[in-house]
């Protein structure tokens, strides 16, 4: 590319050079035809004048011949040698009579060359003829002009035609000489061209050669290569700065990728680790039972309520991992006016097991949420699933309020509350601050995510506040339904001091 762009930048100047050359060229050659045509004019001048001035009996007698239509040949011949010797025999004379036909000229022994039919024509009308490039004996070029030749004064009866030439060989030889200095300059010109356009392009696609390597270097696996040449102004400038915004998408997009890839490796061995634990605690029984271990009825009574509760808590995780998997790949639904007082009313009047039995209700009538409602159940109920089983006994707080047009909703126990490394992973998934303990009692892990994924998925969010030993705060908020005038939305409640 680089020498494709400097061979048609010279070849442009080479052009160039040639149209300036040749015009250069056209224009020397018409000035100094034109001032050799001006020379050969001021000759037949002072051969004319100096006739019209000289006293010998030939001329005069000439000049009466040709008043009166004879002796031309004797005129022709006294205005040839005359304008021959003015201009030191460097112009070669023929002197034509009315009819066109040569009369005298000098030298004499010399064949010379002629105007044409149309150029003696002009010059007898009493006009100069426009000056001729005729090839003379020999091949060479010679410039012929002719002139009217004029009784008496300048405005007498034109009686003849004085046609002087002169060699080209002069002008030839100036235009030749202006040939080589042009071919000459215009060969350095384009050398010149050629180097520095070398150097210009060199230095005009680095910044493209630095984009190439930093391509080679992203297809290689480099995700971090950048091409280092966006401060640029230019349109290589502009390039570059999208190329680099592009490679950082890609980067982007890789690492989301590549983190997405290491959440789902890890979803699946914590969804496996999970499953397995009930279904050896099922396997196990079901062997005992095959065996005959268990004769006694109690025992057996036992044992299968024990695979009762390793059932309901596998299916208990099967659907919420359903309701996960529905979260990742199901958009969410039309969203529709929802009381949360209301639903927060009809699930702790249901209650589940571990309810405390102090409860309070700070509802606020109504409270309209924009969202759908399974995801409120889902998500009322997670809440209180959680509440009981990791502050068991705890009084509980539930409150509900509109404002800043967005629908609260908050749930605050008494509990331990969370220790401050956990707190930060609390909506990870299968993510547990006591896992041992939660396990035993049947919990998976995914409460918080789901109430997560619920609220964002239907234009809300959920967030925690809490401090060790002294219980815990978690709020949901969806847009209201009818929202109000925009306000301060106040930060949730804080988790109780003592």
């Amino acid at each position: 590319m680089r020498w494709r762009l400097t061979l048609v930048y010279v070849a442009l100047i080479a052009v160039l050079l040639a149209g300036l050359g040749g015009y250069e060229y056209v224009s020397l050659r018409q000035s100094l035809v034109a001032a050799r045509v001006t020379a050969l004019q001021d000759d037949y001048a002072t051969a004319r004048t100096l006739l019209q001035r000289s006293t010998a009996p030939a001329v005069r007698g000439a000049r009466i011949l040709c008043a009166t239509d004879a002796g031309i040949d004797l005129v022709g011949r006294v205005v040839a040698s005359t304008a021959a010797n003015v201009s030191g025999h460097t112009v070669a004379v023929v002197v034509y009579d009315r009819a066109l036909q040569p009369a005298a000229q000098a030298p004499s022994d010399t064949a010379l060359p002629h105007l044409d039919p149309a150029g003696l024509q002009t010059a007898l009308g009493g006009v100069r003829s426009s000056p001729q490039v005729v090839t003379g004996v020999g091949g060479h070029d010679q410039l012929v002009v002719g002139f009217p030749i004029r009784t008496g004064v300048a405005t007498g009866r034109v009686c003849g035609v004085a046609q002087l030439s002169t060699t080209m060989a002069p002008l030839e030889a100036v235009l030749n000489d202006e040939l080589g200095l042009l071919a000459a300059g215009g060969i350095a010109v384009l050398v010149l061209a050629l180097l520095a356009g070398l150097l210009l392009t060199g230095r005009a696609l680095r910044p493209l050669r630095r984009l190439t390597e930093t391509s080679q270097q992203l297809a290689g696996g480099d995700l971090r290569a950048r091409s280092g040449v966006e401060s640029r102004k230019d349109e290589v400038g502009m390039l570059a700065r999208s190329f680099d915004d592009m490679a950082s998408r890609i980067e982007q997009s890789f690492a989301i990728q590549r983190e997405s890839d290491q959440r789902t490796r890890r979803f699946i061995a914590d969804a496996s680790h999970e499953l397995r634990t009930p279904l050896t605690a099922i396997m196990g029984y079901i062997d005992i039972i095959r065996r005959g271990a268990t004769p006694d009825p109690v025992a057996l009574d036992a044992a299968l309520a024990a695979m009762g509760r390793e059932a309901d808590r596998m299916r208990a995780l099967v659907l919420d991992l359903l309701t996960l998997a529905r979260l990742d790949a199901t958009p969410p639904s039309v969203p529709q006016p929802i009381d949360l007082s209301t639903l927060v009313v009809s699930h702790l009047d249901d209650g589940v097991p571990g309810m405390p039995p102090q409860v309070t209700r700070e509802l606020s009538e109504p409270v309209h949420a924009s969202t759908d409602r399974n995801a409120m159940d889902t998500i009322i109920r997670n809440l209180l699933v959680n509440a009981c089983k990791y502050a068991p006994g705890a009084p509980q707080t539930w409150r509900t309020w509109t404002e800043g047009g967005r629908a609260w909703m908050s749930v605050r126990d008494e509990g331990p509350g969370i220790a401050s490394p956990d707190l930060a992973h609390v909506f990870e998934r299968f993510y547990r601050g006591e896992k041992t303990r939660a396990r035993e009692e049947g919990g998976s892990g995914l409460g918080l995510s789901i109430v997560q994924g619920l609220a964002r998925a239907h234009g809300g969010d959920v967030s925690v506040d809490s401090h060790e030993g002294m219980g815990t705060v978690v709020t949901v908020w969806f847009p209201a339904a009818n929202p109000t005038p925009p306000a301060d939305i106040p930060p949730p409640p804080p988790a109780p001091t003592g």
